[in-house]
């Protein structure tokens, strides 16, 4: 499948409520609702079904937190690590191009609140050992925030354009779990299809190295002259 056919492909599936719905009904693309009053949230550009946690105690109790504004305190849908081992890996793949602006994440109470985030983008095989390895796009101190009320900011840069966004949590505030309740993202989504930006990405790669492969055959021609 080429590049067109696969930007053609999920364009297809994009038109069709982003494949994923959240609650009453899926949230569409309208602006000013009750769940976002500000137009800003990334609910619903999250393709939710095929969000990724690891580590966590709970199979698919991840995805449980990405919940809607208005749902935010509710802490009867969480996700705890395994007992004895802080961390948390989330995967989180969009239905489109977004530009990340802020997130937030609520934790649980007795040290079980995530201490440290680190973030990567465009990312799938993000694991434990790679995240410890891997130099993040960007590292952020948690505070233990109960009422969701602190908004992360990120630098617009490095998180614009992109299709996945991998959170890893190293540690918590000395709890042998981790406990989160939700997660907030904000931003907006791009008129680019997962199709369309992941061949841009492609392309990019091929040509580097086409430039590379050009360079080395011109040294090869000036070593021989």
């Amino acid at each position: 499948m080429d590049c067109r056919d696969e930007a053609e492909e999920h364009d297809h599936h994009g038109h069709e409520g982003h494949g994923h719905s959240h609650g009453g009904g899926g949230h569409g693309h309208s602006h000013g609702t009750p769940d976002d009053p500000e137009g800003n949230s990334l609910l619903k550009f999250i393709d939710t079904g095929r969000i990724t946690c690891l580590n966590e105690q709970v199979e698919g109790s991840g995805k449980t937190v990405f919940k809607t504004m208005m749902e935010k305190a509710d802490d009867s849908r969480f996700v705890l690590s395994e007992e004895d081992d802080a961390e948390l890996i989330f995967h989180i793949p969009f239905t489109v191009a977004v530009k990340l602006k802020s997130f937030c994440i609520i934790g649980g109470p007795n040290g079980e609140a995530p201490m440290h985030a680190k973030l990567f983008v465009n990312r799938d095989d993000v694991d434990f050992e790679m995240a410890h390895d891997l130099a993040p796009v960007q590292e952020f101190e948690l505070a233990e925030d109960f009422a969701g009320a602190i908004d992360y900011p990120v630098k617009a840069s490095k998180f614009s354009n992109i299709t996945s966004l991998t959170i890893f949590i190293p540690e918590n505030h000395g709890a042998d779990s981790t406990r989160i309740t939700f997660i907030g993202l904000k931003g907006e989504g791009t008129t680019a299809r997962r199709g369309v930006v992941e061949c841009t990405y492609e392309a990019r790669a091929q040509l580097k190295d086409h430039e590379s492969t050009r360079a080395d055959a011109s040294d090869a021609r000036g070593e021989l002259l």
